[in-house]
């Protein structure tokens, strides 16, 4: 790519990131999502629904859909199919919003909006992934991906204080949600058309699987996991990392909520925290994996993560939950903006997608479990809040210990 096309690349990427994400950020699966299913049914289970959805739906087409995209010279078409797929629901969820509100219609079709969210966002995943790759220059990979979510982290902040705070304090439900939505809805549809103009060179050279048997590409892809040491460790410690974030995240806004005195607004304050302490971690996180090596992130952020379940476990008022937010945020922020870069560089070329869609399959097959088997535990009383971050803030500890036992990635 000339140097003209490369910049405008970077620009389109970061602008795709900052209005996918700001839409990440008004309808949030770690604070205004879980909101709205407490008021409508009191549920840790149901609370414990959201990321086992997000993980199944984004495990399974994944590997079906690395072995079709990996071949193609051209990947933007599907990028853009894929993308569609992802964004679609919402306008149904909206239209909902209108029809009806209350239990279980809304979670009926909020939870069926999801499903077909998350089928999206597992086949856009490996085919997105290596499309990035291509049009984006290697040796700023995770600035880029830290400049994407940083830029939107900062919109978090404004969003989250002076927007899903103020709206979630001025107006009922419904009402408030339909707002939501529909600002949400705004940023997808541009962060959709920013992918348009991103010009991708063809790919010549790259291994074409259609006359490949399933069982054959499996059988591949297990080796991946399973006989590639060094990959192997990099997947394990990641997991260590990745399920203490998804699992606090997922009960820490609804802990927070159990203080007396705390209205819905307080939801607006995590947000700002959570998504405003995210910025600077993606930031800081893409920095280092460019500047130090793509492991350097996963040797520092983990202990965010074990500092947010330390702080969570020793809260006493919803301030002391904004913390543990702030640490919580740093923590995924750099895994945003860290982990493509390593994965790209342990496959190569050749293999992204399906190097991508084993390790999502990995970190997602734990969040599809764990969280609603947490939630299950303390809706029958066996585990408590402070018990679940004691052992989260164990998981992050033992990963990082881990990485640094995990050497720098090369392709093979």
């Amino acid at each position: 790519m000339s140097a003209d096309v490369s910049t405008r690349n970077t620009v389109l990427h970061v602008l795709d990131g900052l209005f996918f994400c700001a839409a990440l950020v008004v309808l949030s699966y770690q604070v205004t999502i879980p909101q709205m299913i407490t008021e409508l049914k009191d549920s840790d289970l149901l609370l414990g629904l959201v990321p086992f959805i997000l993980s199944v739906g984004t495990l399974l087409p994944q590997l079906f859909h690395a072995k079709a995209v990996e071949g193609l010279a051209h990947k933007k078409g599907r990028v853009l199919l894929c993308a569609a797929l992802q964004r679609v629901g919402w306008l149904v969820f909206f239209a909902s919003l209108f029809l009806h509100w209350g239990s279980p219609f809304t979670l009926i079709v909020f939870f069926v909006v999801l499903a077909v969210n998350s089928l999206g966002s597992g086949m856009i995943m490996p085919v997105w992934s290596d499309w990035f790759a291509k049009t984006a220059p290697e040796r700023i990979w995770g600035k880029i991906l830290g400049i994407r979510w940083m830029t939107s982290g900062v919109l978090g902040i404004t969003l989250g204080h002076f927007f899903i705070g103020r709206v979630m304090a001025a107006f009922p439900s419904p009402q408030r949600y339909q707002i939501i939505t529909g600002v949400a809805i705004v940023f997808y549809a541009l962060s959709f058309l920013t992918l348009l103009p991103v010009h991708e060179e063809p790919a010549e050279g790259l291994p074409n699987h259609s006359g490949t048997r399933w069982t054959e590409y499996f059988k591949g892809l297990a080796w991946i996991l399973f006989r590639r040491r060094d990959f192997r460790r990099f997947m394990l410690a990641a997991l260590l990392f990745d399920l203490p974030i998804m699992t606090v995240a997922a009960f820490l806004a609804k802990y927070g909520l159990t203080y007396p005195d705390v209205g819905a607004e307080v939801a607006g304050t995590f947000t700002l925290f959570f998504f405003g302490a995210s910025a600077v971690g993606a930031f800081v996180g893409g920095s280092l994996s460019d500047r130090l090596g793509p492991i350097a992130p996963f040797r520092v952020f983990p202990l965010f993560t074990v500092g947010a379940a330390a702080v969570a476990w020793s809260s006493r008022d919803p301030f002391t939950v904004s913390v543990a937010f702030s640490l919580l945020g740093m923590a995924f922020g750099a895994r945003i903006a860290a982990l493509f870069p390593a994965v790209f560089r342990y496959a190569g070329r050749e293999r992204r997608p399906s190097y991508t869609a084993v390790s999502h399959v990995v970190l997602t097959l734990g969040a599809a479990v764990v969280p609603p088997v947490i939630g299950a535990l303390l809706e029958g009383g066996v585990l408590d809040y402070r018990g679940m971050f004691v052992v989260c803030g164990v998981l992050s500890a033992a990963g990082w210990a881990l990485f640094f036992a995990v050497p720098e990635p090369r392709a093979t």
